[in-house]
């Protein structure tokens, strides 16, 4: 049925409007009663996929998105959705039917990107290397409050959210669906004691070149000031590396003794010290 009754029209109506005051339980109630007037309207199924995508649950967010697909073919968000949900449910063969009506499918190069990761009534946007269309690894130190690790692979949504902007780059910022597979890195952090900006680069230039992850945390809280409201903000980068009598710094290794080897490495060479090495129990 392409044309609604005027009850489901009245029904969708009042479903959106639940959706906008994030009433998502009287949205999906309201959705699913649509559907039980007339089974082969598309835009209920659709509205109860993206529901689904958000809530990070999968099974039901694949079903919707496949019934809208079915009904309406031509709907790119439906097709795009199940090449999200089909990924988290370890259903790649599904994944690349999704990404085939792009052009995606065995695409080896992608641009980096950021990530946004809420927690705690805060979030945190994470540097990326952008493994496929829908996958992301981590390539900062995020907080481990934040539930992530460097090398993380998360699954990542195709809303750009906003633009995360330095000296170097202008990334799309795109949301944290999930995690897809843990890395073998732990967190840890320690204090640089008196440390340069070329100190400081020596550090990230020897964890770089060992494989490791590297994050001046002392700088978090003030590193991203929105310059504009509205759908799309852009956040600058601020990092201020001048010298402090202690930077708090971040490094991400798979042992303790790999950190701890890079700082020694680090002592040595800037003559420079540090304190306070601590590992990070990252929440689940």
């Amino acid at each position: 049925m392409q044309h609604p009754t005027p009850e489901q029209n009245t029904l969708f109506e009042q479903a959106e409007q639940y959706e906008a005051l994030r009433d998502h339980y009287n949205a999906i109630k309201l959705y699913k009663r649509i559907i039980k007037l007339g089974a082969d309207w598309a835009a209920p199924y659709a509205r109860l996929g993206q529901i689904y995508k958000y809530r990070q649950e999968w099974k039901p967010a694949l079903y919707y998105n496949k019934k809208t697909a079915s009904l309406d073919a031509a709907d790119q968000t439906s097709w795009w959705n199940i090449g999200i949900a089909a990924p988290a449910l370890r259903k790649s063969r599904l994944a690349r039917t999704g990404w085939s009506k792009f052009g995606l499918e065995g695409r080896q190069e992608w641009a980096p990107v950021s990530v946004q990761r809420a927690y705690d009534k805060q979030f945190e946007i994470i540097g990326a290397a952008r493994s496929g269309p829908a996958e992301g690894i981590l390539k900062n130190v995020p907080h481990p409050r934040s539930g992530r690790c460097f090398g993380d692979v998360v699954l990542i949504d195709n809303i750009i959210r906003g633009y995360h902007t330095s000296a170097f780059h202008r990334l799309p910022i795109y949301g944290d669906l999930g995690l897809l597979k843990r890395s073998v890195f732990l967190t840890f952090s320690c204090l640089l004691q008196s440390a340069s900006r070329k100190d400081i680069h020596t550090l990230q230039q020897l964890c770089r070149e060992e494989g490791l992850g590297f994050e001046i945390w002392a700088n978090a809280a003030r590193a991203f000031a929105s310059a504009q409201l509205g759908p799309r903000p852009e956040y600058y980068a601020a990092f201020d590396l001048a010298p402090e009598p202690e930077l708090l710094a971040a490094i991400a290794a798979p042992t303790a003794q790999q950190a701890l080897s890079i700082l020694d490495a680090w002592k040595a060479i800037s003559l420079k010290n540090y304190a306070s090495f601590q590992e990070h129990r990252v929440a689940e």
